[in-house]
């Protein structure tokens, strides 16, 4: 019996802890709710609407008015809130509507009475704020100075230094999205103005109809966009209105459609002092087989303009770009076909480039890019098709965009290499045992109308091409010839392009810490004259070696005749 009243006893002890537990867990979250209700709750924008349109409401007196609607507007750092609340009061059997603004910062009212409706906020410093506000009923604009670092928060009205018109725009990008202009004219007809002297006096013939009212400042000023419609044109026109009479127009978008080219006109308010105006005149480049092209020219001009809407050009910025449509034909595939360059003229002769090409195995499965191979690049005359050159295909052959061939412009670089008058060309020619690249050269021959292959002429070069001196009639070869060694070949020609006067040759050594130059002329390949160290009271530049050494041996041209 003991054993079970002790046992009863354990149990009820057990029971009155957990009770305890209990009360204790109940007592701390109490605590907590309480000290969470504490804090101060977040409203959304829409709960915070709803809450100040009850307070106002609560505080009007009798039930011919009501608050029935709130707008928040903040600043650009979002510091505190401007909420427009707007109302509607029963007076002479009419309902009238009113305007307030309240601020509130941190969520907490700091005003609720300012006439009119903001729509402008700037801020000019920390925590010191211009507002503008619209008071319809006047008809009139106010602007205050809202200063939170005073305490209480300072509102002051102050002067309209900002260009709030620019709030006040309805519409401030342009951009001409009429499709079919001769219904959409022809359904205005009663918008078409045919009585008004001062816009016929600029209208240059057009046809005028009024499109839109964009901004009207009581009796002063007055800004409406007009349509100019004529032929082959449509500009939308902004002309401003104002007590001194007819002021600045600036086109607003538009569409020019010219013989070979179509121009598109828009244009956007960008900011309260900056207009921006853009015109794309697009063309059709190339329409050949292979490739459409189009060429699309940008001419972007920057304004500045004030409160009375006068607009004065600051900068006109242009560049062009193009955009090609190279064409697929399946019926094409695994065979070889032409495509074209764009005839040039070159050594009294019309020419242009014809590639023989076929698909790449890459484009036949996936034609986007659409990619050739080339088996073969021919000059030929454009009267008649007829070879008048076969050129040499890249060393290392790569597909090639069929864009980049068809109708390409073909520029016939300034090359004489023998100065004989005629125009001669060069083409890669793979790399020599120090890996320059090596150009070959193709002289010009005018007895058989053709392009020679000269392998004395051959030759490798740093720079792309084989550099060309027309003063002194030299053709200028460099290499790289060792680790850190260079050579310069100077190949001067007869004053009658027939031949070869004699070759110079300087090159580097470089021997116990020591840089060398030496000099070689060969007449006929034969050594006429041989010089080591030529250069020994130059200081050289381990840094800059190769174009201090190039530098000084282009000093030397003409000192050795």
């Amino acid at each position: 019996m003991k054993k079970i009243v002790f046992i009863i006893s354990i149990a009820l002890s057990i029971l009155a802890c957990d009770n305890d537990h209990k009360k204790a867990n109940s007592h701390s979250a109490t605590d907590s709710l309480a000290l969470q209700q504490k804090e101060p709750i977040r409203l959304s924008d829409d709960e915070l609407v709803s809450k100040l349109l009850r307070i106002k409401n609560s505080g009007l007196n009798g039930s011919d008015s009501v608050y029935y609607r709130g707008v928040i507007k903040r600043p650009s750092d979002s510091s505190f809130t401007a909420l427009n609340l707007y109302g509607k009061t029963k007076q002479e059997n009419k309902l009238k509507e009113f305007k307030q603004t309240a601020i509130l910062k941190n969520q907490q009212t700091v005003t609720s009475d300012i006439q009119g409706s903001v729509f402008r906020i700037d801020q000019l410093k920390d925590e010191v704020y211009k507002i503008y506000t619209y008071e319809s009923d006047l008809d009139r604009f106010v602007a205050y100075d809202i200063d939170f670092d005073k305490e209480p928060v300072s509102i002051k009205r102050s002067l309209q230094t900002g260009n709030f018109y620019y709030d006040l725009l309805p519409k401030k990008e342009f951009k001409f999205d009429i499709d079919n202009i001769q219904k959409y004219f022809n359904s205005k007809k009663d918008q078409r103005i045919t009585d008004n002297p001062i816009l016929d006096s600029i209208s240059y013939g057009a046809l005028v109809y009024t499109d839109q009212e964009l901004l009207r400042i009581g009796q002063n000023l007055k800004i409406d966009t007009y349509y100019y419609v004529l032929e082959n044109s449509v500009l939308e026109k902004l002309i401003v209105h104002s007590t001194k009479g007819l002021g600045d127009q600036m086109t607003l978008s538009g569409q020019i459609n010219n013989p070979k080219e179509k121009v598109s006109i828009s244009s956007i308010f960008k900011d309260d002092q900056s207009f921006q105006q853009t015109e794309l005149a697009e063309r059709l480049q190339k329409d050949s087989k292979h490739l459409v092209s189009y060429t699309i020219d940008s001419v972007i001009k920057n304004y500045q303009y004030n409160k009375e809407f006068e607009f004065t050009l600051k900068s006109i910025d242009s560049f062009q770009r193009y955009e090609n449509y190279p064409q697929y034909y399946p019926n094409l595939i695994d065979s070889t076909f032409y495509t074209y360059s764009k005839d040039f003229e070159m050594n009294n002769e019309k020419l242009l480039w014809r590639y023989s090409v076929r698909y790449t195995r890459k484009t036949n499965t996936n034609p986007n890019p659409i990619e050739v191979s080339i088996s073969s690049r021919e000059l030929i005359r454009l009267a008649d098709s007829s070879v008048v050159f076969e050129a040499p295909l890249a060393p290392i052959k790569k597909p090639s965009a069929i864009a980049q061939l068809s109708q390409h412009e073909f520029n016939p670089r300034d090359f004489d290499i023998n100065f004989d008058g005629y125009n001669d060309l060069s083409f890669p020619d793979g790399y020599d045992l120090n890996r320059n690249a090596t150009h070959a050269a193709y002289i010009y021959d005018p007895q058989l109308k053709t392009y020679l292959k000269n392998d004395t002429l051959t030759g490798p070069s740093l720079a792309p091409y084989i550099l060309l001196d027309k003063d002194h009639k030299l053709a200028i070869y460099t290499a790289k010839i060792g680790a850190d060694d260079y050579s310069v070949r100077i190949v001067n020609m007869l004053a009658d392009g027939k031949g070869i006067a004699f070759r110079e040759t300087y090159w580097s050594s470089h021997a116990n810490n020591k840089i060398s130059i030496n000099y070689q002329k060969t007449v006929s390949n034969a050594v006429v004259e041989q010089a080591s160290d030529v250069a020994n009271d130059k200081q050289w530049s381990t840094t800059d070696f190769k174009n201090q050494f190039l530098s000084w041996v282009s000093n030397q041209i003409g000192k050795n005749k």
